[in-house]
Parts: structure tokens; C-alpha cells; sequence
């Protein structure tokens, strides 16, 4: 004779119980995953020496930045970071 297995009601109910979680965490993975918005996460931009405002400091590590910032290459920004742009606190070389 052949036995056939049966699963029980307190063991259907857990398996059931466990694909309901499931879905629900593969759920909130696509939500979070399609909210994602790039534009959102981007930096803000400040001003500084050349740009427009003018309200970031005069000093040696702005005009380095703003060199970083203009996508010149590692050359322009090795010679700006090598200059003394900056260094007196005056915006003149601006």
C-alpha cells in the first residue's frame, strides 16, 4: 500500500504565511528600486570663484575645487593646485 502525505492545516498556514513575506519584501525591493531618482540624490552646486554669488571663501582650496569642477583634466588642476591662487585670500585672480 502506498502512502500519500498530507500536509496538516497548522503547516499549510505557515506556508502560506511565508510566501505572503515574500512577496511582500520582493515588493518593497522593486518599489525602492524604481523610486530611486538620480536627480534627487546630486549634489548642490555652489557657488565660488567664477561662478555666479561669489559666497564660497577666497582661499586656495576654492580655486582648487573650481578647477576640479571644470573637468580640464588632472594637468589644469596640478597647476592650479600648485599656483598661489588663493593663498592671500584675495578673489582678484578670479
Amino acid at each position: 500500500m502506498t502512502r500519500t502525505w498530507r500536509l496538516g492545516g497548522p503547516l499549510m498556514l505557515l506556508l502560506a504565511l511565508i510566501a505572503i513575506l515574500v512577496a511582500a519584501d520582493v515588493g518593497i525591493v522593486a518599489y525602492r528600486l524604481a523610486s530611486f531618482h538620480p536627480a534627487a540624490h546630486a549634489p548642490i552646486a555652489q557657488s565660488g570663484p567664477g561662478r555666479p554669488g561669489g559666497s564660497h571663501p577666497c582661499n586656495h582650496g576654492a580655486y582648487v575645487s573650481a578647477a576640479a569642477h571644470a573637468h580640464k583634466g588632472g594637468g589644469y588642476v596640478s597647476k592650479v593646485a600648485k599656483s598661489n591662487l588663493g593663498k592671500n585670500g584675495s578673489c582678484s585672480a578670479a
